[in-house]
């Protein structure tokens, strides 16, 4: 493993010495161009309650983590364009001053796209999806790592109207015998296939619908589960107003039970509404309700949705209590916000975030009887300043007030208190120039 991570930093540093100093290897055909993409993002940070409650005999934790990246793309006549590119995400001072061993290098992008017509593209490898404002399929670009795919994709684009077709199928390593996959271990899942159609039709009205499939493997008996996500946006900008909704419905099984699949019936409703007061000053109010399992049911149904693979720091609050790593006991959740945006100056901009949080599914107390369903609000505050063009900073200060019911949704016991502030604080730097290596137009 150490040899192949050597492997790719060796081959991305001795191509950049061949682009700069010997461009005549790529100087043999028309039409063609070569970026380096470079991103440096270090980031400090202070948490004391992010993800969940920090309790009273808890200290906060402080640290430093950056993301080191470069990669190029290659383009050619319109017929095909190569993206790779390599990443570290590490924290600092996690390595030996003096290192005996490789950094751990990841490939985070190694794709082609051939274009076969000015309509038809087919792009194959690891690469991101994106899609819609990144609720079901996201790029998660917040942490260090991001969230990438290897798959094949088909596209079509024809004047304002877009087709994607993608499939993957995964596996833990290289087999003699068997297909048996352990998401645990790497992608999660084991294969996936997904249709997304989306048209503009008019300038002011869009709309995008997506039927994705995914499969799992079951660890006790070998059997795949089968989950089904079906659903869309409709857009309308026009001026100063931008209205969206969103819904999507899930159906098929689930291995959320000791690994065992169980019928699965759940669904997403959101809508928002921005308007524009002028270039300074915006606003945006919306709602988001994921459909959720009631704490004490003993149904045999999977009421509680899924948003997959999307960028959930985007949504439900910054400090990641109900989509982030310790998740919240499958209830669901129903989130009311209200956004305002201020730019201050040309170049910097600063936006405040008000979320109230309650939970979709009913809730019982340490007792069995029935608890609150509100959760606690949530107060965001961030900034973003450009100091050059491919130079830009950004921060920001949260804070959540929870409320009693957040200890049965979190795993906090009867006897544990949680403190009476539930903050984090972050600033960031990010460097990300890129650099056109190689351009020829005849």
């Amino acid at each position: 493993m150490q040899n192949v991570k050597r492997s790719i930093l060796t081959s991305i540093l001795f191509t950049t010495i061949l682009f700069f100093f010997n461009g005549k290897l790529l100087a043999q055909k028309d039409s063609e161009e070569v970026r380096l993409n470079i991103q440096l993002r270090p980031r400090v940070e202070f948490r004391n309650g992010l993800f969940t409650p920090i309790l009273e005999s808890q200290k906060p934790a402080t640290f430093i983590s950056q993301r080191s990246r470069i990669g190029f793309t290659y383009k050619k006549n319109n017929k095909l364009s190569i993206g790779l590119s390599a990443q570290v995400a590490t924290v600092w001072g996690n390595d030996a001053q003096v290192q005996t061993t490789a950094n751990d290098i990841s490939l985070y992008e190694a794709w082609a796209q051939l274009y076969f017509n000015p309509y038809w593209t087919i792009k194959v490898g690891r690469q991101i999806f994106s899609y819609d404002d990144e609720r079901i399929l996201g790029a998660l670009d917040w942490n260090n790592a991001a969230r990438k795919h290897d798959a094949a994709l088909l596209g079509f684009e024809k004047s304002k109207f877009k087709v994607n077709l993608a499939v993957a199928f995964n596996q833990n390593s290289e087999r003699i015998t068997g297909t048996f996959y352990d998401n645990a271990l790497s992608q999660p899942y084991k294969s996936i296939q997904f249709l997304w159609i989306k048209d503009q039709f008019t300038n002011a009205f869009s709309a995008s619908a997506i039927v994705l499939n995914i499969d799992t493997q079951n660890r006790i008996d070998s059997s795949i589960s089968h989950l089904q996500t079906i659903g869309g946006n409709l857009y309308y900008k026009k001026e100063k107003l931008n209205l969206m909704g969103t819904y999507y419905y899930q159906t098929g099984s689930n291995p959320v039970k000791n690994s065992v699949a169980i019928k699965t019936n759940a669904w997403l409703a959101s809508a928002k509404a921005g308007y524009h007061f002028n270039k300074e000053f915006g606003i945006l109010i919306g709602t988001d309700f994921l459909s959720g399992n009631n704490m004490n049911s003993s149904s045999h149904k999977f009421f509680n949705f899924n948003p997959l693979y999307g960028t959930h720091h985007k949504f439900y609050g910054f400090m990641d209590y109900f989509y982030g790593p310790s998740g919240h006991k499958n209830t669901g959740l129903w989130d009311s916000y209200v956004n305002l945006n201020l730019n201050s100056f040309d170049d910097f901009n600063w936006r405040i975030d008000l979320h109230h949080f309650e939970s979709a599914g009913t809730l019982v107390d340490f007792s069995g009887n029935k608890a609150s369903s509100s959760l606690g609000n949530e107060v965001d505050l961030t900034f973003n300043y450009a100091i050059l063009k491919d130079v830009k900073m950004s921060g920001g200060y949260s804070q959540m007030f929870t409320s009693t019911s957040m200890k049965y949704v979190k795993n906090i016991l009867p006897q544990q208190t949680m403190k009476p502030v539930q903050n984090w604080i972050w600033l960031s730097i990010n460097f990300n120039p890129q650099i056109l290596l190689l351009q020829i137009k005849n």
